[in-house]
């Protein structure tokens, strides 16, 4: 039997309905979520609707609002990498032949930055519909050598924009998704690694793997004009890479 994405991979040529869901089984929505997901999406013809959703915490909850974006370059930018809180036209998802990446964490990166290209009209339902469920012992909160499938997950996007000619078209949007990737959420991860000896090799790949793909990310205009917290991290990583690596060796 297979796992989450030869599950949703099956299911979506078998669709029957005009638009299709993704839920996890750890996961729980409001009864109305997909009702006011479909009106929206009828009301606006779109070929996707997304709503915000809330980090359920043992002893706290957090609102996670989206960024509305005008164009598909800044999707890809600003999109929040989720299947499960969006609901998308089946013909676009069968016509494109999009699939969840199979074997790898981070199916849902792969999967949502190979569709946007795709997608012509995106609509925001400003509800948070979803309980985005966090567990220690979850898949998103363990922490060891997989967490580099995140770079597989990435060159996988970065050849397939390229596959379909469209590479230059989105070159600036995809280094600094690299980057962010690379610098954020998963040194993040990575820091948490107990084994020294992983950690600092993962740290290591982190480098090799966004400078192999985007040698001069470090010029990246996204990033220059971008004035956020995580944005002014990664540009103070750009300049002192041996912060990230001493706070490795001390992680």
């Amino acid at each position: 039997m297979g796992g989450l994405s030869d599950a949703r991979n099956f299911g979506i040529p078998h669709a029957k309905g005009e638009y299709i869901a993704f839920l996890d089984s750890d996961d729980y929505v409001e009864n109305y979520m997909y009702e006011h997901l479909y009106n929206l999406a009828q009301q606006e013809n779109s070929d996707m609707v997304e709503c915000d959703f809330l980090w359920e915490y043992p002893n706290k909850t957090k609102k996670d609002v989206g960024k509305i974006y005008k164009n598909k370059q800044e999707m890809l930018e600003k999109v929040r990498v989720v299947a499960w809180n969006k609901l998308i036209k089946s013909e676009i998802l069968k016509k494109s032949g999009v699939q969840f990446p199979k074997g790898y964490r981070y199916e849902d990166v792969e999967f949502t930055y190979k569709l946007i290209p795709y997608l012509e009209k995106v609509s925001f339902l400003k509800e948070p519909c979803v309980h985005y469920v966090q567990r220690e012992n979850s898949i998103s909160n363990s922490q060891n050598a997989r967490n580099a499938e995140i770079f597989d997950v990435l060159d996988h996007v970065v050849e397939y924009y390229k596959q379909k000619n469209i590479f230059d078209n989105y070159k600036e949007q995809l280094e600094y998704v690299y980057a962010r990737y690379a610098f954020c959420s998963s040194f993040l991860r990575i820091i948490k690694i107990k084994d020294k000896k992983l950690r600092m090799n993962l740290i290591t790949t982190t480098f090799e793997r966004l400078e192999a793909q985007f040698p001069d990310w470090k010029k990246n205009k996204i990033l220059k004009q971008n004035k956020t917290p995580k944005d002014m991290y990664i540009k103070i990583v750009a300049k002192c890479p041996w912060i990230i690596k001493a706070a490795g060796k001390i992680g």
